[in-house]
């Protein structure tokens, strides 16, 4: 890997879709363009039509052209392709990420993906002291295991000894099929950890973990759905962990590279800008009508999540189970804030840039410099809805962006000095207010997984499923986006 790899990636990260947009601009679908802005929409047909140019979606497409499929069209509402990944500006040339970011051993999809589309991957920065601060005691360690008493630390090691022995009960490609499914899908994650933990420490930090991991306090979560992710996500050490786990690795040039690459490489098959608001199924064949589309095709694959499918209107209307699901789906939703220093300033300080507290504005920090290490990045995660008891935002600071960089600032300062209140720039991604895309991580509530079981990903006659919350392992990562648009390439590829 070159040390100016990061650079000469970030510059294609921010332009390489449009300019590689030679054969889209030809055809007059240029990315970028508004629908306001278009025409009536163009009259045209394929074979098969992909609704969304999310990971999941392009990896689609992808996989259907290299099947022989004869016309693939992939149609997005944003004027952007990447879904839930998206690369912010930090500056001379270098990106830090505002959706999902990493990968790990065992994600042998994206990482499969990321080698064919000729990317580089680098490791997270983990390297010297990791902060600790509760309660107002600050403590640093090195390590994976945080420095917790030994009744935290007792506790710790029975609740993921135990949930772990449930998750491991629990089918991966079928949850609701776990005996104790209707049992664990009645109640929330945070209750259940409310009953069975025995020090408040250990119940904290896993709050805080698994509220990063979900984008959603605990006890707005599905017992089952949790169960779920450990089983089928490598277990909580693997979840949680930098080194060897789930969060390893970084793609150079920032993981929106990913759908850009694929998207330079599929051409004017991609349309952007051009939201999809109707899928109408007759007996020959599917009409999709979108803002600057309308398309008569066999086959439709939706690579979106349910909340976001709810947009569109299905005619004849969807099955019960299908419908219900999209109406109930509620993906979390947190806010990535980065703050940007000329220098990773901590590292020479011995400092990893990785930290976890009680900190309202500075709950989980890392570092997440670019990999030759020319500026200095230190990224945390803005909990919208609250992150468990102690860990809640004001209402005056989840509505105004000033506060919230505030308070992390000052967080930062508590944990890396007064230096780090100085930064030369900070970016956010709201998720909460991003236009087409309902939350930014995969999450269920009670209920969800035991009502409608398979109605994410099963097919509705002529209409297929993809997006990572139909994939089996590593629901709500990357890797599942890749395998799902996968598998239902594959399944429409079949038929076709």
């Amino acid at each position: 890997m070159s040390e100016n790899g990061n650079r000469e990636q970030g510059g294609v990260s921010r332009r390489g879709v449009l300019a590689a947009g030679g054969g889209l601009a030809a055809a007059g679908l240029a990315l970028g363009r508004t629908p306001a802005a278009q025409a009536a929409p163009m009259s045209t047909s394929a074979d098969v039509v992909v609704v969304g140019a999310g990971i999941s979606g392009l990896t689609t497409a992808r996989r259907l052209v290299q099947a022989g499929v004869g016309s693939v069209l992939v149609l997005e509402a944003n004027d952007r392709v990447g879904g839930r990944t998206e690369n912010l500006d930090a500056g001379n040339g270098v990106i830090t990420e505002g959706g999902g970011q990493w990968v790990g051993p065992g994600q042998d999809r994206v990482l499969a993906l990321i080698d064919e589309l000729g990317l580089e991957t680098f490791k997270t920065h983990v390297e010297g002291k990791s902060i600790y601060l509760r309660n107002g005691n600050r403590q640093t360690y090195e390590g994976t295991i945080p420095p917790l008493s030994p009744d935290a630390l007792a506790d710790w090691a029975q609740l993921q000894t135990r949930l772990e022995q449930m998750a491991s009960t629990v089918p991966a490609e079928a949850p609701w099929n776990a005996q104790n499914a209707f049992e664990w899908d009645s109640t929330t994650f945070g209750a259940w950890l409310d009953a069975n933990s025995v020090s408040a420490e250990a119940k904290w930090l896993l709050t805080l973990g698994f509220s990063v991991i979900f984008a959603e306090d605990p006890h707005n979560t599905s017992f089952l759905r949790a169960l779920h992710a450990i089983g089928s996500s490598g277990g909580i050490e693997h979840m949680m962990n930098a080194t060897g786990g789930a969060q390893e690795s970084r793609i150079v040039g920032g993981s929106q590279l990913i759908s850009q690459r694929m998207a330079e490489q599929l051409g004017n098959r991609v349309i952007a800008g051009s939201p999809v608001t109707e899928i109408s199924q007759g007996s020959q064949g599917v009409l999709v009508k979108s803002a600057r589309a309308q398309v008569q095709c066999k086959r439709v694959i939706v690579a979106m999540a349910p909340a976001d499918a709810e947009r569109i209107r299905f005619t004849p209307g969807l099955p019960g189970r299908r419908a219900m699901l999209q109406r109930k789906w509620h993906n979390g939703t947190e806010n990535k804030l980065a703050a940007i220093y000329d220098e990773p300033f901590w590292r020479s300080q011995g400092f990893s840039g990785q930290a976890m507290t009680d900190l309202p504005g500075a709950a989980y920090v890392v570092d997440n410099s670019p990999p030759d290490g020319s500026i200095g990045i230190l990224l945390t995660f803005i909990g919208t809805a609250g992150y468990g008891p102690g860990l809640k935002w004001s209402d005056a600071i989840l509505d105004d962006p000033g506060a919230r960089r505030a308070a992390f600032l000052d967080g930062l300062a508590a944990l890396f000095g007064p230096k780090a209140a100085q930064p030369t720039g900070c970016v956010e991604k709201d998720w909460l207010h991003e236009p087409w895309i309902e939350g930014g991580v995969s999450t269920r509530a009670p209920g969800t997984l035991t009502q409608y079981r398979n109605a994410a990903r099963e097919p509705v006659g002529r209409i297929h499923w993809a997006g990572t919350e139909t994939g089996i392992m590593y629901e709500g990562y990357m890797d599942a986006a890749v395998s799902a648009g996968e598998r239902a390439a594959k399944e429409v590829s079949q038929l076709l």
